[in-house]
């Protein structure tokens, strides 16, 4: 799902045109926006991991949700109001986990996993591979919405976010306040010989690490 979408997905749902421009593009946005502030307190104290599972559980369910009233409702709006707005609430829902994990978090975690030999790259890579997701995402999701009936969309994406919520809780381990050596430890990182020369060399010059000569010196 994609923020761009919005007025197309409350359009699907039976609003009018007004309503749709009101709620999309004012109240959507609004909401991403006040639920990104959480993430600022909460990373360093429930940490990535917490949150990205916990949005990954909610976007999904959101998604499921709004996809069963689609499938069950959408030829006849007018007359089933109740699951209309039930199903935008949900919409709403979703937003709401969707901004204090994944959208934030999404440019945190690149920005620290990686070593400095390979940062610039990796993050420059990481931030392209993003904005082009997020290119194809707002492309291809009107059409989907226009072409995939019985609330097909939304059960497509919803399986993203239980992709998202099983690679979360196999693959990534928790970074909150993991320093750049930990970090390394933690993904099983190897440091370049190059890189372990020199963080040697100034370790034994601040005396805080001998050198093998000095410790075959000392055994003899």
């Amino acid at each position: 799902m994609h923020g761009t979408t919005a007025p197309t997905v409350f359009a699907q749902l039976g609003l009018d045109p007004n309503t749709t421009s009101l709620l999309a593009t004012g109240v959507y946005g609004i909401t991403n926006s006040v639920f990104t502030l959480p993430a600022v307190f909460f990373l360093d104290r429930v940490g990535r991991r917490m949150l990205l599972l916990a949005g990954a559980v909610g976007c999904g369910f959101s998604l499921i949700v709004v996809g069963s009233l689609v499938a069950a409702y959408s030829d006849d709006w007018p007359s089933h109001t109740v699951a209309g707005r039930v199903a935008i609430a949900f919409v709403y829902i979703y937003d709401v986990n969707f901004s204090y994990s994944w959208a934030p978090i999404g440019w945190v975690l690149p920005s620290e996993i990686f070593n400095l030999a390979t940062r610039s790259t990796a993050v420059s890579i990481t931030t392209s591979t993003t904005w082009m997701a997020n290119f194809i995402i707002g492309l291809v999701s009107p059409m989907m919405l226009e072409n995939l009936a019985h609330g097909g969309t939304y059960f497509f994406f919803a399986g993203f976010a239980v992709l998202a919520f099983l690679s979360t809780y196999f693959f990534l381990p928790e970074t909150r306040l993991k320093t750049l050596e930990e970090m390394d430890e933690l993904f099983n990182a190897k440091s370049t010989s190059h890189e372990r020369d020199i963080t040697s060399a100034v370790r034994q010059e601040l005396g805080l690490e001998r050198s093998d000569s000095v410790e075959a010196e000392k055994a003899v």
